[in-house]
C-alpha cells in the first residue's frame, strides 16, 4: 500500500465518520484559531504602537542639556548652571555632520488664538524653514514659514486642520485673515496636515506654527528650546545621537555639564518584549485548547482501532507489516488533525479581517504563522495518534480475525 492509498482510506474513514470527526476537530479548529487571532492581534498592536510613536520620524534624535551636579570631591552640588543657548553657528555645525540627514530646532509658546467669534488654544511651535523638509509636512493651502519671516520677525502664522476647524466655517478661506494672538495680530500664511496623531497630542485646539524669532521676541523665550536631529540610517541611531551630543558639548566648550542624548529604539524595543510576553502568555492558555483536541483525537483514534479489529487482522493475514499498519494509523491522525489546523486557519483569517475593519488594529495573519500552524496541527496527530496506532500495529492477526 502506498501512501496515496493510505490517504484515501483516512478520508475515507473521516467521511465515514463525519459528526465523530467534525466533533473531534473541534478542539483543534478552536485551539489553532485562537492562537493565530492572538498572535495576529498581538502583531497588529505592536505595529499600531511602534506607527504611532515615530509617527513623524524613526530617525528623530532628542538632544538636551544635562548639568553635572557634582563637584570634584564626588559630593552633590547645589550650584546651578544656565542652559546654554543653541545658535545658528551651532545648528549649522550639526548639519555638517555625515550621519546627520536634518537638524530640528524650535521653540514653543501657548496662548488663546481668536478669529471673529471663535477661539482656540493651540499648541504653538517656532520653526524655521528647514523645520518642513526635517519632519515631512503637509502643506495642504498656502506657503509654508521661510527665512524671510524668521529673519524679519514677521507676524505671520501656519494653522494645522483642526484648530482650521475650530477658527474658520468650513468654506472659509484662511490664507491672509488676521487672528488674534494674546491681543497681538497675525497674518495666516498657510494650512497645514499635522504628522502628530491627535492621541499624542497635547491640546484640542490643534496647533500653529509661526518663526521662532517670533516667539522669542513676545515671549521673552530662547528662539531654540528644543534640539533635534534626523539621523541617515536608522541602524545607526544611537551612534549618531551620541557623535551630535559629543561635537555640540565639544564645540560649545562646556566645562560644568554635557549634551546627551536618547533614542526611542530602547522604547520600541521594551514595547516589542512587552507585547511579545502578552501574546506568548495569552497563547498559551489558549495552546491548552490544542492539548485538549490532542486528547481528543487519540481518544478517537483508540475507539478506531477498536472497530477495525478485523479489517487490520485481515490485513495482518494478508501481509501487511507491523510497520504498514502502524503508518496507515498515523496518516489518518494526522489528516484529521490537519484537516481541523487548515479550518482553523480559515476561522482565525476571516476573523482577523473582521477585526481589522472594526478596530484601528490592523490583525496581520502572516504566512509564516500559518505554515505553523498547519505544521503544529500535524506535529499533534502525530504525537496524539503514536499510541492509537502502536495498539494498532501490535494486535494479533488470529486474535484480531476472531474479534467479535
Amino acid at each position: 500500500m502506498n501512501i496515496v492509498e493510505s490517504f484515501k482510506i483516512a478520508f475515507s474513514s473521516i467521511w465515514n465518520h463525519k459528526i465523530r470527526s467534525i466533533l473531534t476537530m473541534l478542539g483543534i479548529i478552536i485551539g489553532v484559531a485562537a492562537v493565530i487571532i492572538i498572535v495576529a492581534i498581538g502583531q497588529g498592536a505592536q505595529s499600531m504602537m511602534t506607527d504611532e510613536l515615530f509617527a513623524v520620524d524613526k530617525n528623530v534624535i532628542e538632544l538636551y542639556y544635562e548639568q553635572d551636579f557634582s563637584d570634584e570631591e564626588g559630593m552633590m552640588g547645589d550650584f546651578y548652571y544656565e542652559e546654554p543657548e543653541i545658535t545658528q553657528e551651532d545648528i549649522q555645525i550639526l548639519q555638517a555632520l555625515p550621519d546627520i540627514r536634518s537638524v530640528i530646532a524650535t521653540n514653543s509658546a501657548w496662548g488663546s488664538v481668536t478669529y471673529n467669534d471663535k477661539n482656540a488654544e493651540p499648541e504653538i511651535t517656532g520653526v524655521s524653514s528647514e523645520y518642513f523638509s526635517a519632519q515631512s509636512i503637509e502643506v495642504l493651502e498656502g506657503r509654508p514659514i521661510n527665512n524671510r519671516d524668521n529673519n524679519g520677525m514677521n507676524r505671520v502664522a501656519m494653522i494645522d486642520t483642526v484648530a482650521r476647524e475650530k477658527l474658520f466655517k468650513e468654506n472659509e478661506d484662511p490664507l491672509g485673515a488676521i487672528i488674534s494672538l494674546d491681543d497681538n495680530p497675525y497674518k495666516v500664511v498657510g494650512v497645514y496636515n499635522s504628522p502628530i496623531p491627535e492621541q499624542f497630542r497635547w491640546s484640542e485646539g490643534g496647533e500653529m506654527l509661526m518663526p521662532r524669532s517670533v516667539i522669542a521676541l513676545m515671549y521673552g523665550s530662547r528662539e531654540v528650546d528644543r534640539l533635534a536631529v534626523i539621523a541617515n540610517d536608522s541602524e545607526r541611531i544611537a551612534e549618531t545621537g551620541w557623535l551630535a551630543a559629543d561635537t555640540l558639548t565639544e564645540h560649545k566648550q562646556l566645562e560644568n555639564g554635557s549634551y546627551t542624548t536618547y533614542d526611542l529604539s530602547e522604547i520600541e524595543n521594551e514595547i516589542n518584549q512587552m507585547v511579545l510576553i502578552m501574546t506568548l502568555f495569552i497563547g498559551s492558555i489558549a495552546g491548552i485548547s490544542l492539548l485538549v483536541g490532542g486528547i481528543g483525537v487519540m481518544n478517537i483514534m483508540l475507539v478506531s482501532v477498536s472497530e477495525r479489529t478485523r479489517e487490520i487482522g485481515l490485513r495482518k493475514a494478508l501481509g501487511a507489516t507491523r510497520g504498514k499498519i502502524l503508518f496507515q494509523f498515523l496518516i489518518e491522525s494526522i489528516t484529521l488533525t490537519s484537516l481541523g489546523g487548515l479550518i482553523g486557519i480559515g476561522f482565525a483569517s476571516a476573523t482577523a479581517g473582521l477585526i481589522t475593519l472594526l478596530s484601528p488594529i490592523d490583525a496581520m495573519v502572516s504566512p509564516i504563522v500559518i505554515l505553523i500552524g498547519v505544521g503544529f496541527s500535524a506535529f499533534i496527530g502525530i504525537i496524539f495518534g503514536i499510541l492509537p496506532a502502536n495498539k494498532a500495529s501490535k494486535l494479533s492477526p488470529i486474535d484480531a480475525l476472531r474479534y467479535e
